[in-house]
């Protein structure tokens, strides 16, 4: 390895620590409450015209990963464009640390939500509570790149995924404001606390 290579690999390293070390701000708030409120939209439109908008079996499962989807990919084109103007030439490495972090818990939820859906339609069910729990576990492993605030709406995303099993294993079927109010006002919360957190870093 020459002088150079050596010079470049101590310079990726040394990058790799600051990102580590560095809170990621790339979560915009207005994005984040955008999606709190298209939650408690489709919990709305759900509860009005079921019929129109899946409040049941697969129909529930399917629109909520739509909702799901669309939100993911708001706050995915907001990331992108805050995280290269807010963190400069350190950004694809602040993307890529939480991808790394992201990726994992959405690749559970997606085979979790695929087999269910495909092989026990029965246990549909359980799918809203385990969707708020995986959030939860987001929130509380993110916690050393994003606001340590982020820990209160992890422990939401938990007490309501707990709550949310226990009353739709009774009812035996999902409801559309049990995946409406944790998320609506969950990801209402994570806005304040990223938006309090960007006030934070402003002041002199």
């Amino acid at each position: 390895m020459t002088d150079l290579d050596q010079a470049l690999a101590q310079l990726a390293f040394i990058q790799g620590r600051v990102a580590a070390s560095t809170r990621f701000r790339g979560l915009a708030p207005s994005a984040v409450a955008l999606t709190g409120v298209l939650a408690l939209v489709l919990a709305t439109a759900q509860s009005v015209a079921p019929d129109s908008w899946g409040a049941s079996g697969l129909g529930f499962v399917w629109a909520w990963v739509g909702l799901a989807a669309v939100a993911s990919g708001v706050i995915a084109v907001e990331a992108l464009d805050r995280a290269r103007r807010l963190h400069g030439g350190l950004a694809d490495l602040m993307i890529a640390g939480t991808l790394r972090l992201l990726l994992p818990f959405g690749a559970a939820g997606a085979v979790i939500t695929l087999v269910i859906a495909r092989a026990a339609p029965d246990a549909i069910w359980i799918l809203p509570g385990l969707w708020q729990l995986l959030v939860a576990l987001i929130g509380f492993t993110a916690v050393s790149t994003l606001p340590p605030a982020i820990l209160w709406a992890a422990a939401w995303y938990f007490g309501c995924g707990t709550l949310t099993l226990l009353l739709a294993a009774q009812a035996g079927a999902p409801g559309p404001w049990l995946m409406g109010l944790p998320f609506g006002i969950g990801q209402l919360l994570v806005a304040f606390i990223l938006h309090h957190a960007a006030r934070a870093d402003a002041q002199p």
